[in-house]
């Protein structure tokens, strides 16, 4: 599907690309910016009982999308046993190119580990795999990820690659399918009972069921700022895999003035291994951030 190349999108527009799941990729960043938000604002203008799962998991999106992110995270690990281990981590999200994210990760603390650096940079369309590397600094070489590997542990974490990125968005989208399970109240971690969808994703196109490590989702959305407060993951056998939880879901203000909703607290249980990875978040938004940081070259560098 090809849209008009105007700054705001027609209702037949509308339609059709949440039918497609896509914007053309001939589409410039700005124009790409424009056509996202003009869907969006026309998602929000849509009354709450009159919205779709997909519509649902796009204003998802918008909701906690920002042009940049600089953030510092805290991640607690812990072991069947109680035992922890700490670290500490450097976040930079570049989305100006609102559907091709560019990230990048540098561990800072422990020593055991500090310097390590991941790279991922997304692909406009969703048959399209996300490049990614990584660098290690024992060994002073960068590493290609795999499309095959995105189910890996993400650097010793509950989380996986695949976990880290946008799986629901517009260009996500794509390669899912949705739907409204019910309408419940439920608690987040921090005990605040929320009125939410219980939404279903399951996996559609081949490449997406080949690669993914899940055979569905299942997702708590909260209703009064789209956020995702609770997920649970099943495995390909249908056995529930892992759990996902956030709270702590904090109002910040990005580029003119753009409300910004993003949880600051984030955990991931292992059901399989009862290991479980929390992860607290000090961000910011809509920070300048340097191309160069998203590079092959700043890999061997690092900030």
């Amino acid at each position: 599907m090809t849209l008009s190349r105007t700054k705001l999108i027609s209702k037949w527009a509308l339609t059709a690309f949440l039918a497609s799941g896509l914007i053309s990729t001939g589409l410039s960043a700005n124009e790409q910016a424009n056509a996202h938000a003009s869907i969006h604002a026309q998602l929000a203008k849509k009354k709450q009982s009159e919205l779709t799962a997909k519509e649902i998991m796009i204003l998802n999106e918008a909701s906690r999308k920002s042009v940049t992110e600089y953030s510092t995270l805290q991640m607690k690990l812990t072991n069947a046993k109680g035992q922890e281990r700490n670290r500490v981590l450097e976040l930079r999200i570049d989305d100006s190119n609102i559907i091709a994210r560019k990230t990048y990760v540098e561990f800072v603390e422990p020593s055991s580990i500090k310097g390590t650096r991941i790279l991922t940079l997304e692909k406009e369309s969703a048959e399209e795999d996300a490049d990614r590397w990584i660098f290690l600094p024992a060994l002073r070489k960068t590493r290609r990820i795999a499309a095959s590997d995105i189910g890996e542990s993400f650097v010793g974490t509950e989380f996986t690659y695949e976990d880290m990125e946008i799986a629901d968005g517009v260009v996500g989208s794509a390669n899912h399918s949705y739907k409204i399970l019910r309408e419940e109240e439920a608690t987040d971690a921090l005990g605040v009972v929320k009125p939410t969808w219980v939404i279903e994703a399951l996996p559609v196109t081949q490449k997406r069921i080949e690669e993914s490590s899940y055979s569905k989702r299942i997702i708590w959305v909260e209703k009064d700022y789209f956020t995702a407060i609770k997920e649970e993951y099943y495995d390909k056998k249908g056995e529930h895999m892992k759990t996902r939880t956030s709270a702590d879901v904090t109002k910040f203000y990005g580029q003119n003035n753009k409300e910004v909703w993003r949880p600051n607290r984030i955990e991931m249980i292992d059901h399989m291994t009862h290991n479980k990875t929390l992860i607290i978040f000090d961000q910011q938004i809509d920070k300048p951030i340097s191309d160069r940081v998203f590079t092959k070259r700043f890999l061997k560098t690092g900030l």
